[in-house]
């Protein structure tokens, strides 16, 4: 039914506005292929900037029993089929079999049935002692996973956005996404990050490369907050906004 309305109604109302509102050029090819054929605003989601939490990586493991010395990597999400988590534990198995050092944060919730299947799988590939699920987690407890944390992943097969990516990187985090998520064009341009294509190998390779290099993951972090800042402050954002409704109106 939502899909029939779509179709008669919803895409007539859009294409008499002004304007569209999309968040991403993906999001701009989605809006046509429906149909739709007025103007398109492009503007990103905004983020807070969080105020740094002195001794974060240190406060972090302590606050989940995580070990010392080894590169924390957070997966910072809704737990969900979408999202592919089980790509990244199967990738992370494979960097576990060549003895790379590393500890995973499963951050988010999920459906129950699916919750359990993750976590059979984490035993089954023999990454239970390297996998912490804290659940949900939101404002100072986000804070601390965002900035104790070494490497954002989120494999994702579809994200129109991808907000969790942008306060990665508000949070001075590398990335490492598929071309899927739409925020992937904004990663290359500030070398904030690695696109790679959505398999377990690819994957494997560039948590691997990053996880070697820990003045690449230096660079790329501070490459990205440099970007958000630039582009993805509230106030920026406004500015952008502003200036799409001014060229509206003449």
């Amino acid at each position: 039914k939502k899909q029939l309305y779509a179709f008669l109604l919803e895409r007539r109302n859009l294409n008499r506005a002004a304007a569209v509102h999309c968040t991403s050029a993906g999001e701009v090819t989605d809006v046509r292929n429906f149909g739709v054929t007025a103007p398109t605003l492009t503007l990103p989601l905004g983020v807070e900037f969080p105020q740094p939490l002195p001794d974060a990586k240190q406060k972090l493991r302590a606050r989940y029993q995580l070990p010392d010395g080894v590169p924390l990597i957070l997966f910072l999400s809704r737990l969900h089929y979408k999202k592919r988590p089980d790509l990244l534990l199967q990738a992370l198995h494979q960097l576990g079999l060549q003895a790379t050092p590393f500890h995973l944060l499963l951050a988010g919730s999920g459906e129950p049935d699916y919750l359990e299947t993750l976590k059979d799988l984490v035993s089954g590939l023999g990454l239970a002692e390297r996998t912490t699920f804290t659940g949900f987690v939101a404002g100072k407890d986000k804070d601390l996973v965002l900035q104790g944390s070494d490497l954002f992943v989120l494999p994702s097969f579809s994200e129109n956005f991808g907000i969790a990516v942008a306060e990665a990187m508000a949070a001075g985090l590398p990335v490492i996404i598929t071309p899927e998520v739409q925020i992937a064009p904004d990663i290359a341009q500030a070398q904030a990050g690695l696109v790679v294509e959505g398999t377990v190998s690819a994957f494997a390779e560039a948590i691997a490369n990053l996880l070697n290099s820990q003045s690449d993951r230096a660079q790329l972090g501070r490459n990205g907050v440099q970007y958000a800042q630039q582009h993805y402050t509230w106030s920026a954002i406004a500015t952008q906004l502003t200036s799409g409704y001014s060229k509206l109106s003449n």
